[in-house]
């Protein structure tokens, strides 16, 4: 005896607290007057997104140092000490007038007497927040004062704070990146991003130089390569969590069939 037997289908909407969620999935299963009904009640509130953002920042050098050395070998400690003053009232003056202040350089000095004679070593260390006028001026005190004196590479470095400020820099653009792309995800589903309800720092890195010293390993670095070697590449990586909601643009007839 053959018979009818009916056939039902059941349709599942995901709970509104499952972190997938597909719209046009779930309005294609309802039926066209609940469609309608639930569009004016749908509420994404408790909707979130979890995304990673990173944010890359490099820091070079800001600070440069340099050391200026002369040595006076004199008969009588008079005669050295006037040698050393001579040429360092013209450091100082040089330095001076380009606008370095008290605190940017020290004065070194020390006495010595050896084989009857009196040895003078005087050092002038010199802080320049300016790479251009810490090249021009070691230059000069080279060729105004010959090879009386020594004068040495720039030892380059960060001021200090500056790294700091560098962090919190390198973490506030991961969180805005990890916005950006929140927001880029949320269009997709025809939604916007929210506030932010939770933010996790994944780490910070933090790298020196162009590469693996190793491989550039220099016992005595060019200028150049000590400019390389100072800079800082700083990335930092942070999780967070967004609220999702309705887009103001996401009208009903905007929805997809």
């Amino acid at each position: 005896m053959s018979y009818h037997r009916p056939i039902r289908v059941f349709t599942e909407i995901k709970n509104a607290k499952s972190n997938h969620f597909n719209l046009k999935e779930v309005y294609n299963q309802l039926e066209p007057e609940v469609q309608e009904q639930d569009m004016m009640n749908f509420n994404v509130k408790d909707r979130h997104i979890n995304v990673t953002g990173v944010g890359d920042i490099t820091l070079q050098p800001d600070r440069f140092a340099i050391s200026v050395k002369y040595k006076a070998v004199k008969d009588t400690l008079q005669d050295a000490k006037n040698s050393v003053t001579r040429r360092l009232d013209y450091i100082v003056q040089t330095l001076k007038n380009s606008a370095l202040k008290e605190d940017d350089y020290r004065i070194f000095q020390y006495t010595n007497h050896a084989d009857s004679m009196v040895h003078i070593d005087c050092e002038v260390e010199a802080h320049f927040t300016d790479f251009n006028k810490c090249q021009n001026v070691s230059n000069l005190l080279a060729e105004k004062l010959g090879p009386a004196i020594s004068v040495s590479l720039p030892r380059c470095y960060h001021a200090k704070g500056s790294m700091d400020k560098v962090r919190k820099q390198a973490g506030m653009l991961a969180i805005h990146n990890a916005r950006q792309k929140a927001g880029e995800m949320a269009r997709v589903i025809h939604l916007a991003v929210g506030h932010a309800v939770k933010i996790e720092e994944q780490g910070t890195t933090e790298m020196y130089g162009g590469g693996d010293k190793e491989d550039n390993f220099d016992l005595s670095p060019g200028i150049q390569q000590r400019i390389i070697d100072a800079t800082v590449h700083i990335t930092s990586k942070v999780t967070v969590c967004f609220e999702l909601k309705s887009s103001k643009s996401n009208k009903r007839q905007n929805l997809p069939n």
